[in-house]
């Protein structure tokens, strides 16, 4: 079973939990008390070749606070700007 990332915004602390793909929450409570937002593992996204998979990818992926992702282009661009790679 992989292991997944969840990032508190309010403490930062970053909690790894590993589970199965079909029974991880996109969040969870995080030790101080507020929501962690599941985040990317550092490492490759595996895709499926086709840009169907990009709103739940962002939701995952990007901040709230960030200009939204539009495209496969400037999606390959947020990873590669932050270390992660785009396969498929």
């Amino acid at each position: 079973m992989p292991t997944y990332e969840w990032e508190c915004r309010n403490c930062r602390k970053v909690t790894e939990i590993i589970c199965h793909v079909s029974e991880c929450p996109d969040r969870i409570k995080c030790a101080c008390g507020k929501t962690a937002k599941k985040i990317l593992s550092r490492g490759a996204v595996l895709t499926d070749g086709n840009v169907k998979w990009l709103p739940s990818a962002i939701k995952v992926l990007q901040p709230d606070y960030e200009r939204p992702i539009e495209t496969r282009g400037e999606y390959k661009k947020y990873l590669k700007d932050r270390g992660l790679e785009c396969t498929g």
